[in-house]
């Protein structure tokens, strides 16, 4: 009987203690996922970062795709790349290195792979995505 008691008082500690988180990140997922949908998709990470490099620099001599792979969910990818270019169109400097050493995270969306800055916790977003089975 009393290990009935421990079990349902530990039971009851662990709903209070995680269904605030749980709603939380099933709302933030879906509200940034929602905001997410309106975004331009690619067919995969690699053509999003060739994209988001052909936006962000002018005179872009060369593009090398360093890593290209999931973290911790298939559906979250962090692309890095090396740029050989002019300039970026921002005006920052390439912080004394002959090339610029972009990093960026994409989403795999229904339509295909958005980017998802990191601002905006990109694994929070996944992790709502895989919790509870957003398809946007």
């Amino acid at each position: 009987m009393k290990q009935q008691k421990i079990l349902l008082v530990s039971a009851a500690v662990a709903i209070i203690v995680a269904g605030p988180i749980l709603t939380t990140i099933w709302v933030y997922s879906e509200v940034q996922l929602r905001a997410l949908g309106t975004q331009a998709v690619h067919a995969s990470p690699e053509d999003g970062m060739r994209a988001l490099i052909a936006s962000s620099y002018s005179g872009v001599n060369k593009v090398e795709i360093v890593h290209a792979g999931s973290e911790i969910f298939d559906d979250l990818w962090f692309v890095e790349a090396h740029v050989w270019a002019a300039r970026r169109i921002d005006g920052k400097k390439f912080s004394g290195q002959d090339c610029d050493k972009p990093g960026c995270f994409f989403l795999r969306m229904h339509k295909g792979w958005t980017i998802v800055p990191e601002g905006k916790f990109p694994e929070l977003i996944a992790l709502g995505k895989w919790l509870f089975g957003f398809s946007r």
